[in-house]
């Protein structure tokens, strides 16, 4: 059976090389996360929030691992930081491909709904490589990269996979463009491994109106 268009682009993007750099950058993250938000030995963590507070250091260590990932070992991978009125979220770009991570509790839970996550479904709708029998006439521009989440996380059992999302009225219809990474045979998670919470991040009214208006969102 001959492999989709879409996937050959993707994996341009993110060959074997690349996908373990993930994995590997994932692990990295959370080792990072648990290390900075110790309640045992720093007994001030030990309140009701500290889910959030290590959700949210998570958060800010998987997008600050991935830069320094793209920066000395990603190949063909460029971090690019997007301002989105208050808080900036870190894009990994390809020629094929712009990938954001994004941390879910459950394999197929369905991401926050945001402005700038529904303006990726809506570039995915019309992008030729996922739909070129509806877009034969767009311009080869880098307009037309797939939009792809990095989804990972979980409590029950660890996961990591490329998603594209394709809808821009429901946020739960995605095609998975990759296997599970943290169960491919060479990258299996290291027993220091622990699931963190997803952390509760959000703009303000004004944040939102900036937002929106840059079309970034």
């Amino acid at each position: 059976m001959k492999t989709p268009f879409f996937l050959t682009a993707v994996s341009q993007d993110w060959d074997e090389h690349n996908l373990s750099v993930a994995q590997e950058t994932l692990i990295e993250a959370n080792n990072a996360t648990v290390l900075r938000t110790d309640k045992i030995k720093d007994p001030l963590y030990d309140t009701p929030n500290h889910p959030n507070i290590r959700g949210y250091m998570r958060w800010v260590m998987v997008q600050k691992h991935f830069e320094l990932a793209a920066q000395n070992k990603l190949k063909g991978i460029s971090p690019v930081w997007i301002t989105l009125g208050g808080v900036s979220v870190l894009e990994l770009h390809g020629d094929h491909t712009i990938v954001t991570p994004c941390h879910l509790l459950k394999e197929n839970g369905v991401p926050n709904e945001t402005t700038y996550r529904r303006d990726l479904r809506i570039q995915n709708e019309v992008c030729p490589l996922l739909f070129p029998e509806l877009n034969e006439g767009s311009h080869d521009s880098s307009d037309n990269r797939l939009r792809i989440l990095l989804v990972h996380g979980g409590k029950d059992g660890v996961f990591a996979y490329l998603r594209a999302y394709t809808d821009p009225d429901d946020n739960s219809v995605y095609r998975n463009l990759s296997d599970n990474l943290m169960l491919m045979p060479t990258m299996l998670p290291s027993i220091d491994y622990e699931p963190v919470d997803e952390p509760e991040v959000g703009l303000n009214d004004a944040g939102q109106q900036k937002e929106s208006g840059e079309n970034q969102a």
